[in-house]
């Protein structure tokens, strides 16, 4: 079996655990909920499903893995695959590669309860190049990491960027939209800490649909503004938490010199 796409991997991850805060609120022992994870990315031939059970407010171990799923996904050209359990609740599609423009459907079955959602994968936009901008602000000297796209005037557009200092994550993902660069250069900074000289930075760029951006937006609101924090709205029906996105990625590397 081929591995499966780092990429898609590492973002599963990242929203799982993004969702700790959220997840596990409001939840008694007889009401556990399914959240699923899922991503069809354009041209990637291995697609990547992660399907957890909540747990209660009081529970500290890992989210429960789901094993024994029904997973399939289709396109509105009428192509239908199965998914295979990978092993810790995660299901993988081999040599399916994600076509922008595309509408994909996804049905999983579990316990009985099916659960469907539907994302189109946005035409992808890609960064031209990655700056590094200094801010002078009093003393002290901000060093922000700059992504260089050309939006596309045609459509809303929306995106999600994950940043990695030497391999590591630097911070949770950070979103972006074209409402006041629709159609010219988007220059808009990803903040970063103790950025020093020979640092290696990678920006990974997702292009994601509005309802997906939307979610992601909920999600880093409520795990952020100190209050009480509520689900994100999913795009799953049948009662089931999570989001399915169809998307595009591309990533840049530079060294901080």
């Amino acid at each position: 079996m081929k591995p499966i796409n780092c990429i898609l991997f590492a973002v599963a991850s990242l929203f799982i655990f993004s969702c700790e805060k959220v997840i596990d609120i409001d939840l008694n022992t007889s009401d556990p909920k399914v959240v699923i994870e899922a991503y069809i990315s354009e041209g990637d031939s291995t697609q990547v499903v992660t399907i957890t059970r909540t747990l209660n407010f009081d529970e500290t171990v890992a989210f429960p893995s789901v094993t024994d799923a029904i997973v399939t996904v289709s396109d509105n050209q009428g192509n239908t695959a199965s998914f295979t359990h990978f092993g810790n609740g995660v299901y993988a599609l081999q040599n399916y590669p994600g076509i922008p423009g595309r509408t994909y459907t996804i049905t999983v079955s579990v316990d009985g309860k099916t659960y469907t959602a539907n994302s189109t994968m946005p035409y992808p936009v890609l960064m031209n190049e990655v700056q590094v901008s200094l801010v002078p602000f009093g003393q002290d000297t901000f060093k922000l990491i700059v992504p260089v796209y050309n939006d596309p005037g045609n459509v809303p557009n929306y995106y999600a960027f994950l940043l990695f200092k030497n391999g590591e994550k630097q911070g949770p993902f950070s979103l972006q939209d074209d409402q006041f660069t629709n159609g010219n250069t988007s220059m808009q900074p990803l903040f970063i800490d103790q950025l020093e000289l020979g640092d290696t930075i990678r920006v990974e760029m997702f292009g994601i649909e509005k309802k997906v951006w939307q979610y992601f937006n909920q999600l880093s609101v409520n795990t952020s503004n100190g209050t009480t924090p509520a689900n994100p709205t999913s795009n799953f029906e049948g009662g089931c938490m999570g989001v399915f996105s169809a998307l595009t990625a591309n990533t840049k590397t530079i060294v901080y010199q």
